[in-house]
């Protein structure tokens, strides 16, 4: 029996398990934002619905707050999906692969003058970002920070229109 022979085979199948994975991890970080912005376009959607009905009455109010809980749960719960997914294709490029790949890219982006030598470099013609970096706002001007001010401003609507009723 060859040992050797059979630590190869065991290096090659977990790289390619690990190309597997990765490859998985980065086919669901591109299905799970498009499925928070489908919610986001559905909940608009139903929103305005709900609110074209002429002179809104109790039930029109509870029926938003509950679309509104409901649908920032599942936000609240694709926002940590991402996360996690992310986590772990970061894990994989820089301890299995040993540099930092578009995921790490993707989720940890830096000003020009700050990136590392292992990253891809941003393209410095790109004005929002210089805008963004020039005038030093914080970082947390994000999608999920526009989601979730769109779900506290309808729910505060429906609790103000609930209250006035």
């Amino acid at each position: 029996m060859d040992l050797t022979n059979d630590k190869n085979k065991d290096n090659k199948n977990i790289h390619e398990n690990i190309r597997t994975e990765y490859a998985a991890i980065s086919a669901k970080l591109n299905q799970l934002p498009s499925f928070r912005f489908a919610l986001a376009g559905f909940y608009v959607a139903a929103v305005g619905v709900i609110a074209s009905v002429g002179q809104p009455g109790e039930i029109h109010f509870v029926v938003l707050i509950g679309l509104t809980i409901v649908l920032w749960i599942m936000d609240l719960r694709t926002r940590g999906l991402l996360s996690n997914i992310a986590n772990r294709g970061i894990h994989i490029e820089r301890e299995h692969w040993g540099y930092s790949g578009w995921i790490s890219y993707m989720t940890e982006e830096k000003p020009p003058s700050e990136t590392e030598s292992n990253k891809i470099s941003v393209a410095e013609n790109d004005i929002v970002k210089w805008f963004f970096w020039k005038i030093k706002l914080p970082r947390l001007i994000t999608h999920s920070l526009s989601f979730d001010l769109m779900f506290l401003g309808v729910l505060t609507y429906s609790v103000i229109g609930l209250i006035d009723l």
